[in-house]
């Protein structure tokens, strides 16, 4: 009994330590991070009417990527396609689409671009659409590459209002208004599941400011009448 315990043990431990060593990086990832830094992000506090730009991610390794398909959502629709609507206009796009949205990645040439609903049932992911495929270029993103900048503006969230969510949306199925990359071996993955970013509001640093001074004066009228 000890002895089939043991290797059951064992056996177990070594299931664990095969799965420990698979590098996150050999997974195909995608990922937010604030503009002009790599680091992913699950939060980013925003003020009324502030203008923002974000950057989105991919990693994956060993092999090259040909392809690339990400929906970026940062509103809600309630269809696919082009003529799909957003339904919650709390946050949009800071200019036009092709002012907006920055390519980030040279070596896969110009992206196919566009704003969508995301495939799905009922309420779906409304956004920026990106697609890009060489057939002769290559990307190493075993480090990580910038896929494109977006520039946002926080059109209605408020102080005290809810968190508000945008996506790097993976549907799981299908081929449109999800996210996924083509390897230069002809393969297509996918990361295996959505990236979050919560919006978080917060009152404008002015407001604050305005709100500090009004506390201080407060304090400063309370101590003088108590020294009166």
């Amino acid at each position: 009994m000890r002895s089939l315990r043991f290797w059951l043990v064992a056996g177990i431990a070594s299931a664990t330590m095969t799965l420990l060593s698979l590098s996150p990086a050999n997974a195909l990832q995608f990922w937010i991070s604030k503009a002009g830094e790599s680091t992913p992000i699950r939060q980013l506090a925003v003020g009324p009417g502030q203008s923002f730009m974000l950057s989105v991610w991919i990693q994956h390794s060993p092999e090259k990527v040909q392809g690339i398909e990400v929906m970026f959502g940062y509103d809600r629709a309630n269809s696919m396609g082009t003529s799909a609507t957003p339904l919650d206009h709390k946050v949009g796009l800071d200019g036009t689409l092709s002012d907006a949205v920055v390519q980030g990645l040279a070596d896969l040439g110009p992206p196919l671009e566009w704003l969508a609903g995301a495939r799905g049932t009922g309420t779906r992911p409304y956004g920026v659409r990106y697609v890009v495929l060489s057939v002769t270029g290559k990307l190493d993103a075993s480090a990580g590459a910038k896929v494109f900048d977006i520039k946002l503006k926080n059109l209605n969230l408020r102080p005290g209002d809810a968190p508000y969510a945008l996506y790097i949306w993976d549907f799981g199925s299908g081929a449109s208004y999800t996210c996924l990359a083509t390897l230069e071996t002809g393969q297509t993955i996918r990361p295996g599941g959505s990236y979050t970013l919560e919006l978080v509001p917060v009152p404008e640093p002015g407001s604050l400011l305005a709100l500090a001074t009004g506390v201080v004066g407060l304090a400063g009228v309370a101590f003088r009448r108590r020294r009166a």
